[in-house]
């Protein structure tokens, strides 16, 4: 991804609310490249929301900064699944921001629920192997 001047705040650095953005990005796309339809969790009323962000700044990214965002599933139970996120810039890879984030199941009724069985195999098994490498 790259840095827009839209990103910006008045000291010429990403305001901090941005990088929730990148990240949601970033979680989308994992969750799109494992083959798992947000649409359809969706339609059948279901939803996910985060319970839980924590981030940890270490240097700014600037207008034009090219940069990855790295998400790792780190957990998966009951109605939780903590993931963490790694900001760098390219192509140093220099650590912008961590971040570990607690994703929340939740039931047509908004209240929590166990994992999505559609999301939970494919979640697990992608988690297994990303423990094995």
């Amino acid at each position: 991804m790259s840095v827009r001047e839209s990103d910006l705040d008045q000291y010429g650095v990403v305001n901090h609310a941005i990088y929730c953005v990148y990240m949601e990005k970033a979680r989308e796309k994992m969750i799109t490249d494992l083959g798992i339809s947000t649409a359809s969790i969706a339609c059948t009323g279901n939803a996910m929301a985060l319970s839980e962000l924590n981030l940890k700044y270490f240097t700014p990214l600037r207008s034009g900064d090219r940069f990855a965002v790295r998400v790792r599933v780190v957990q998966i139970k009951g109605a939780r699944i903590l993931v963490e996120h790694f900001i760098e810039t390219l192509p140093d890879r220099e650590l912008v921001l961590e971040a570990t984030a607690t994703a929340v199941c939740l039931n047509k009724d908004y209240r929590p629920t166990r994992v999505f069985p559609e999301m939970s195999s494919k979640l697990q098994h992608f988690f297994s192997l990303s423990q094995d490498g």
